[in-house]
């Protein structure tokens, strides 16, 4: 086998997310939308197929002029599997992916408080990874990344929590340095609504939406050891142009009501006592769903957004919630031409916090142009897929 090293890292990284996003393209597809030679695309092909990460999957037909059969190629769906883990005060959820985005495995479990006091973030990651661990020996199959949603700030670069008002972190918080501890797997970060997007981007590829918002709409108390009732917590996930965005200092989608005033708990007008009782009182739900609505209307006709997903809370307040998104864009958007909006739930439901961090880290493994593995910035993909490999005893 001619040497991993000796191969064009940028085209090889090239090859691997064209071959991932298309799911059954040929080697002439790639060279022709790469714009590059057969040979390195032949070349490139042969060595990731002998790792295992790609695998041929059919045969075309040949074009009119005759000539060999197009082979038409995928990334091996269990070459390897990514764990994802959400981390909130009340519960965990974590997940097994293969490569594809199947769902291998899932899991959810309520935390109580004093059980949270106890294991805080750390332990509660450590309670789940052993879980994912034990199910991917389970499944044979080897787990190369775990990606982690939590709600906060963080700064997904250097696996930060700068702070969370769900997590009582105040300060800057080395996360992935302190659960490194428990396993030398790589582990990413990010923020629970932008994992979201991530996971609403894998299930749709190919899908003509380039522009949207995911809004992740919790109920829980503000402070999980506090006696505080619980609150109508939210977190946006923007996608612009195709791509996630995050913001210079990573705080895009961190929302506030513009009505807040100075002394309100929570992120809303609303007092803590409307924002506690509107799962029971129907008058409460209009007034909070509605300064929501204002808000998400705003962005919608700012930005030209194509789609709105919510998630986080149960089908009947989706539904509702979603009428008053399309009453208040009506009302806000100052032309006669209607906007063309879906507003849509969650694709993984309970799920869609944890299956976004898995999907975020498998992102990660193919994205461009970095070949760095999430957490060993020098290793280039293919040194770090043969060493996967070589594990699995190939």
């Amino acid at each position: 086998m001619k040497s991993i090293n000796s191969l064009s890292d940028i085209n090889v990284s090239r090859i691997l997310r064209l071959i991932w996003q298309k799911k059954g393209i040929s080697r002439v597809e790639i060279a022709s939308s790469l714009n590059l030679d057969k040979s390195t695309v032949t070349k490139i092909v042969s060595s990731l197929n002998e790792i295992g990460i790609i695998s041929e999957i059919a045969e075309g037909t040949t074009g009119p002029q005759g000539g060999r059969k197009p082979i038409y190629l995928e990334i091996a769906p269990k070459f390897a599997c990514v764990g994802g883990i959400e981390i909130n005060p009340e519960r965990f959820v974590c997940c097994l992916l293969d490569l594809h985005g199947q769902v291998l495995f899932q899991h959810q479990e309520i935390i109580p408080p004093e059980t949270f006091a106890e294991l805080r973030i750390e332990g509660v990651f450590q309670k789940a990874y052993k879980l994912i661990a034990y199910e991917a020996i389970k499944f044979g199959v080897s787990m190369i990344g775990i990606g982690v949603g939590l709600p906060a700030f963080v700064d997904s670069e250097n696996g930060l929590i700068q702070c969370s008002v769900p997590l009582m972190i105040e300060g800057v918080y080395p996360f992935i340095e302190n659960v490194t501890k428990y396993t030398d797997i790589p582990i990413s970060l990010e923020n629970d609504a932008r994992c979201c997007c991530y996971g609403e981007l894998m299930n749709k590829y190919d899908n003509h939406v380039k522009n949207s918002i995911f809004v992740l709409t919790e109920y829980r108390v503000l402070q999980p050891m506090s006696k505080s009732k619980k609150n109508l917590s939210i977190g946006l996930g923007i996608i612009m142009d195709g791509k996630i965005v995050k913001g210079p200092e990573g705080s895009a989608g961190e929302f506030r009501s513009m009505l807040w005033e100075e002394g309100n708990k929570g992120q809303f007008f609303s007092g803590e006592d409307s924002l506690a009782s509107i799962i029971t009182d129907n008058e409460e739900i209009n007034s909070v769903f509605c300064e929501l609505a204002q808000h998400i209307a705003f962005l919608v006709n700012t930005l030209n957004l194509q789609c709105i997903y919510i998630g986080g809370i149960e089908q009947m307040y989706v539904e509702r919630i979603s009428e008053l998104i399309r009453d208040r864009i009506h009302v806000q958007w100052p032309y006669t031409k209607k906007q063309n909006l879906a507003i849509r739930s969650a694709s993984f439901g309970s799920l869609a916090v944890a299956y976004g961090a898995a999907a975020m880290y498998i992102d990660q493994l193919f994205s461009l142009p970095s070949l760095s593995t999430p957490s060993e910035k020098g290793l280039s993909i293919l040194e770090y897929l043969s060493s996967v490999s070589l594990k699995k005893g190939r």
